[in-house]
């Protein structure tokens, strides 16, 4: 007797097992297909430590207008926040073109930050997301076609370089 009811216990337990770990299976299924990350969640930060800083971003040849037009709206915005670090920021940015071609024919994107501002975010979709047209929520829509234009000109290689002064001559 004692053994049919151990046997029927431990069936018990199998299949409530079995059901709680099929319920936190689902559970966790169901939360990432439904939890919402904005596109600034998913972007690391980029911050510079040194004086100076260069970003060397290679560019598809096909897509350099709309890479252009992107960053044309990142600096305008970093110039126009109202958040004096951004403002700060926006003030040391230029982007320039090289003249050279980069690997695979891509177009070689050159941006200076002079000065840098230590500690500063200065990734672009984050700025953007946080304060293109009036920050969220508004600009939902127009950071999403923004992200989707930058991310689908991008080629592979992009570097930083965080630059300290040595010497001037």
């Amino acid at each position: 007797m004692r053994t049919i009811l151990s046997k029927r216990f431990r069936t018990n337990q199998l299949w409530v097992g079995t059901a709680l770990v099929a319920a936190l299976a689902i559970g966790a299924l169901l939360g990432s297909s439904f939890a919402r990350q904005s596109v600034a969640a998913q972007a690391a930060a980029l911050s510079f430590s040194g004086q100076k800083a260069v970003v060397v971003q290679p560019v598809n040849a096909a897509n350099t207008a709309d890479y252009e037009r992107v960053m044309k709206a990142y600096g305008e915005t970093l110039a126009a926040s109202s958040n004096a670090e951004r403002a700060r920021m926006g003030a040391g940015l230029q982007l320039y073109r090289a003249a050279e071609g980069g690997q695979g024919g891509s177009v070689l994107y050159v941006t200076v930050l002079d000065p840098v501002v230590r500690g500063g975010d200065y990734q672009q979709i984050t700025v953007l997301a946080e304060e293109f047209g009036g920050g969220p929520p508004e600009n939902g829509d127009e950071v999403r076609e923004l992200y989707s234009a930058y991310t689908d000109a991008l080629a592979p290689g992009a570097f930083a370089l965080n630059m300290t002064l040595v010497a001037e001559f």
